[in-house]
Parts: structure tokens; C-alpha cells; sequence
């Protein structure tokens, strides 16, 4: 007998034109990653009309990485993160059950590798705020389709359901978070520095050292420059680790500013103040 998806999320994804099978899709920098990366993405900010799934975003509007990438995908790329996120604020529910799909079927395609899921590569969500129902009818198809045996039921997040199995989750983040909680769930986030001008972001960037959580920053130098060694931020002067190398933020060493080069977004208007703004130097 044929194995079909419960009818209520085959409907919910036929509404939205989007499938677990698809949620994930490709980005450069964690194609740089020693393990296989599963970005998802949306559409950033408040650009979708719906929801602002960037609520903390500040200075990385006007130069986000949404817009960089080669002009002829971009048509493409907008409509299915556009999909994507519009499906999230109708029904966010039925879209964790369709992400916990899309999980369970990379697991089973890389069974015995140890894989990373970055679930905010162009959103900035709170997933472990988010109570997971996991019906029985979509846990029955996960087991007879992929093998993966996960208990229907409530849970405090989807990140809970997936404790025990052999994958990382990871994330940037520039909203104030339960630091612990996160790590607890196998969770690793670094914070998102976002200018010298945004205040409330320098309290969540200080919290976040505090509490032994790397910094991601911006600098506005060309790719053959070196980074500067140590830099001071927020009342912290700490080693900077060349962040450029790879995407496995999980793979750092605490204690330190992660040195991204600014990457100049080809489908966005921009200024040279933009960019000042945005970058620690």
C-alpha cells in the first residue's frame, strides 16, 4: 500500500506551492562547511508584507545577503522565499510540520553523516519559542518514509524533537535569547553585531559575551586583508577569528569576534554611509 502525506499538510503545501521537499535551499558560505548545511530561507524582514521575521534588524536591511547572488536568480529566489514565509504566517504550525519533514528526509539521505541545519539563514526566528505539534498522522509518515521514529505529540519547540539524533543546529541572531535554553537544545547561536549606532543591539551583543556567545561582525575590508587581530567592542576587547573560512559557527572556539567581510549585495541600493553604518570598521 502506497505511503501518501496526511492530507492536511498535503493540502496546506498545495495552497502555498511549497513542499518538504524543497524547504532547504543554497547558499555559498555554508557550501563551505566540512559537513552537508541545510539552509532555510525566507524572505527577510518585513519585505513579504505579512510578517517581519527580522525583528531585530537594524542596519542590515539596506545590505542584507538576501540581495547578493547572481541577478539572474533572484526573480526565482524572491518568489520561493516569498512562498515561504507567507505559508509561516498563515499557518506556522502546519510549516513546522512541514520543516520537521524536510529534517527527516535530509537525515535519511545522509544517514550515519553528522549534518547542520541552519534554519534562519535569511530570518532572524525564535524556534525555541515556537510549541511543536506533531501529529500522529505526520510522525506515522515520517517512520514508514524515512525510518526516523519520533513520538506524536507536544513539544516546547521543534528543535526538542530532534534532540538525540546526529545533526547540529545553528544561527546568527541579533534578538536578546535564552542563551542556555538554546545550547540545552542543541542550539548553537552566535549574535549578530549591527553597527555602532544601534544601541539596543549593543545590549543584546554585551549580554550575549556575557554569557559566553560568540559575536558575528561585519568589516569593511577587501578579501585580501587581513583581520585586525584583537578589536574592542562594547566594553569587551576580544581575539577576532576569520569567519570567511567557513560557515560551522558551532566549530569556534568562545570568546570571540567573528570577522566577516562585507559582502556587497548586488540587488539592493546602498550608500557608502549604509555600509559605515553597518560595519565595526
Amino acid at each position: 500500500m502506497p505511503l501518501h502525506l496526511p492530507h492536511k499538510l498535503k493540502t496546506y503545501q498545495k495552497n502555498h506551492s511549497i513542499s518538504y521537499t524543497e524547504m532547504f535551499g543554497i547558499n555559498p558560505k555554508t557550501e563551505k562547511n566540512d559537513i552537508k548545511t541545510f539552509p532555510h530561507h525566507m524572505l527577510p524582514s518585513d519585505l513579504s508584507g505579512a510578517i517581519n521575521v527580522c525583528p531585530g534588524a537594524g542596519n542590515c536591511k539596506k545590505t542584507c545577503l538576501h540581495f547578493a547572488g547572481n541577478p539572474a536568480y533572484m526573480k526565482g529566489k524572491n518568489a520561493k522565499r516569498l512562498r515561504q514565509t507567507l505559508a509561516f504566517a498563515v499557518d506556522n504550525s502546519l510549516y513546522l510540520e512541514t520543516l520537521f519533514l524536510a529534517i527527516c528526509r535530509a537525515i535519511y539521505k545522509h544517514q550515519g553523516e553528522t549534518i547542520a541545519f541552519r534554519l534562519n539563514a535569511t530570518s532572524d526566528i525564535m524556534w525555541e519559542n515556537l510549541t511543536f505539534n506533531l501529529s500522529p498522522d505526520v510522525a506515522y509518515f515520517a517512520q514508514y518514509k524515512f525510518g526516523i521514529k519520533i513520538n506524536a505529540g507536544k513539544y516546547d519547540n521543534i528543535l526538542e524533537a530532534f534532540l538525540g539524533h546526529n545533526i547540529l543546529f545553528y544561527d546568527y541572531s541579533k534578538l536578546k535569547r535564552n542563551w542556555q535554553k538554546c545550547r540545552d537544545l542543541n542550539y548553537h547561536l552566535t549574535v549578530s553585531f549591527d553597527g555602532h549606532d544601534n544601541i539596543k543591539n549593543h545590549k543584546i551583543v554585551a549580554d550575549g559575551i556575557k554569557n559566553g556567545v560568540n559575536v558575528a561582525a561585519a568589516f569593511n575590508i577587501k578579501k585580501s586583508e587581513p583581520l585586525p587581530e584583537f578589536i574592542n567592542l562594547c566594553g569587551y576587547r576580544l581575539p577576532v577569528l576569520d569567519g570567511d573560512i567557513s560557515d560551522s559557527r558551532f566549530d569556534d572556539v568562545a570568546g570571540c569576534i567573528i570577522g566577516l567581510r562585507f559582502k556587497q549585495p548586488r540587488g539592493t541600493i546602498y550608500s557608502k554611509e549604509d555600509i559605515s553604518n553597518f560595519c565595526v570598521i
